[in-house]
């Protein structure tokens, strides 16, 4: 885009060092626009939420109602027996069309976003549509009628970020699923002029590229101090928000790896998790804790308010590309290592204490995202310890055949590294 474009960045998180760091990296030239971002009134924010409630309801998203669980038992009443009154009214679609025409009109008005007129934009790309300033800068800038691109960055989004509250020229999706997921959603709001483009996803063209280094796994070994007939298993960690007794497996793991010669555990660390957990198993010797922000450093040092490092794709498909097994939590990564045909284990436990269904790890395996690819029966999900150990044996030890590829094809779109060019296509044939 930075060849072609003058690209402007517009982030409530990212400052100019930021910008500077990812210029530097990636060999481009943004520039920020530093502008204050409008704060959200009363009225757009009981809007949002009432929207957001009936939505789920309105079209029976799992998400929503497994996640409802979570909350106080009182609001969760009055919220279904409000949910359910509407419903026999037949309120619920006239609420949703209505209470999103006029959260769009409300935020197309903002003193503070007038700067953006003199910029004279060709086109606005929107990374994260379902974010309500994100809207509201679509919103505003429609008025001077500049094409906008919308585009759905996760797997989950559409089905657990309620409704995207402004009216974009093209959404950018992965596949099929998530395109017949819009369309379904947003009929009921009728034809807004959005076309639905199917990219495939742009992340996963880094596994189908060809790599011309034959030395690759020897580097990767080398960087993580491996030895040569090590086996590698690979624990993606989950937000401790999501999991908060995840550090119950990594006590596991490293059990297993203390029952078996030539293990090594590489444990990759959310951007949401508590580093300073793992401070007590830096003493391990079949132990590598990568952190998102500096692979390197002390664990005590860490913080999520950093800037992820910018090698994090190249990191990812580095180690999932040379691990032995891949265990996530209840993770779209399950996507991620079957397209590189690995080992898949799924945790489904909660440690050494079963929680209740609502608190528990197992609610996460029934969220509408998830229930396509529980569907397709590419990973071993375990339940306890010593299902986990099991699963460890058979793939280490009997090394069964994996061909996970062909079975994902209808969630990738593409098998060839053509993603990125595909989103970028679409992006210029939207802009003009």
């Amino acid at each position: 885009m930075d060849r072609k474009y003058e690209v402007h960045v517009l982030s409530s998180l990212l400052g100019e060092p930021e910008i500077a760091l990812i210029n530097k990296h990636f060999h481009i030239h943004t520039r920020l626009i530093d502008i204050p971002f409008p704060a959200e009134n009363r009225l757009i924010t009981f809007l949002r939420k009432m929207q957001k409630a009936i939505f789920f309801y309105y079209f029976h998203i799992e998400t929503y109602k497994i996640k409802s669980l979570e909350g106080s038992g009182i609001l969760s009443f009055v919220t279904s027996r409000i949910l359910l009154i509407l419903n026999v009214l037949n309120l619920n679609k006239p609420f949703l069309i209505l209470a999103r025409k006029l959260i769009i009109n409300f935020s197309r008005h903002s003193p503070v976003l007038k700067r953006l007129h003199s910029f004279q934009f060709c086109g606005i790309i929107s990374s994260s549509p379902l974010d309500i300033v994100e809207n509201r800068i679509v919103n505003f800038l429609s008025k001077d009628k500049i094409p906008c691109v919308g585009m759905i960055i996760s797997w989950d989004n559409l089905t657990s970020k309620g409704i995207i509250n402004a009216n974009h020229n093209c959404i950018l999706v992965w596949n099929r699923f998530m395109a017949d997921e819009y369309r379904k959603f947003y009929s009921i709001f009728g034809r807004n002029g959005s076309e639905v483009c199917i990219t495939g996803i742009p992340r996963f063209d880094i596994y189908f590229r060809k790599s011309a280094d034959a030395y690759a796994e020897t580097d990767f070994r080398r960087k993580y101090s491996i030895k040569p007939s090590d086996k590698i298993i690979l624990f993606a960690t989950s937000s401790c928000k999501l999991f908060p007794h995840q550090i119950a497996v990594t006590k596991d793991l490293i059990a297993y790896t203390h029952e078996h010669k030539n293990m090594v555990l590489i444990i990759r660390c959310h951007p949401a998790d508590h580093f300073y957990l793992y401070d007590p198993f830096l003493h391990e010797e079949n132990l590598r804790i990568w952190f998102p922000d500096d692979p390197v450093t002390s664990v005590k040092s860490k913080s999520t308010a950093r800037m992820p490092d910018l090698n994090f794709l190249d990191s990812l498909a580095e180690m999932i590309r040379h691990c032995d097994v891949c265990i996530n939590v209840a993770s779209t990564m399950r996507l991620d290592a079957a397209a590189c045909n690995k080992h898949i284990i799924s945790i489904a436990y909660d440690g050494t204490n079963p929680l209740p269904y609502s608190k528990s790890v197992r609610r996460l395996y029934d969220f509408s995202h998830q229930i396509p690819l529980n569907r397709l029966n590419i990973d071993n999900r375990v339940t306890n310890k010593e299902e986990l150990f099991s699963a460890l044996n058979t793939v280490l030890s009997e090394k069964p055949e994996c061909d996970h590829l062909s079975k994902i094809e209808p969630f990738l779109f593409h098998r060839e590294p053509q993603s990125v060019h595909a989103a970028m296509s679409a992006i210029e044939k939207c802009l003009g």
